[in-house]
């Protein structure tokens, strides 16, 4: 490596000063590297987030379906559908009724069963071995004095917080209020 040789430079004040340019562009690069490394951490922390936010609004999805395939299967079965309020997949049954697999079908208060048992199935990811929604419960109220039915599906999932760090309240549910 070659040493520089110093440069001579006059002042004003007719005074030799020398000025040695050793090393400043090593400095130029350490620099640009430090900035360089808070933005790619930067970038990595957009990154991480946006991958959380798009598992929510998956586990969301799955929620809404789960929902409305509930909702479907008590317009099918209108006639009975008082039969399905106060209904919890908490600890609910997975075992198939036994007209599930025959060629005749249910009766409609054997297909309220049948309906709740693979709706829980599903929550549960019993049988098909993939989880639409993880510790996934389900619930369904019935309010008759207004007739609405409320068909409600939580999960668990790594809580995001909003603005100054607080608690986004009701992120983990999705619930559909209809009437018949």
């Amino acid at each position: 490596m070659r040493k520089q040789k110093p440069q001579v430079m006059k002042n004003p004040g007719n005074q030799l000063r020398t000025r040695c340019q050793n090393g400043f562009t090593l400095i130029e690069i350490l620099v640009t590297l430090f900035i360089l490394a808070i933005g790619l951490l930067g970038l990595a922390g957009l990154l991480f987030e946006g991958m959380r936010n798009n598992q929510g609004a998956y586990l969301r999805t799955q929620a809404s379906i789960l929902a409305y395939d509930m909702a479907d299967r008590m317009r099918a079965n209108s006639n009975m559908a008082a039969s399905y309020g106060g209904f919890t997949t908490d600890g609910a049954s997975t075992a198939l009724p036994g007209c599930a697999s025959l060629a005749t079908g249910c009766t409609p208060s054997d297909q309220v069963t049948l309906d709740l048992v693979g709706w829980t199935r599903q929550i549960q990811s019993v049988g098909s071995g993939i989880t639409m929604v993880p510790g996934g419960v389900g619930s369904i109220q019935f309010d008759a004095a207004s007739n609405v039915y409320t068909v409600t599906v939580q999960w668990q999932e790594a809580s995001r917080g909003g603005d100054a760090s607080e608690q986004i309240a009701g992120d983990s549910a999705y619930s559909v209020r209809f009437t018949l």
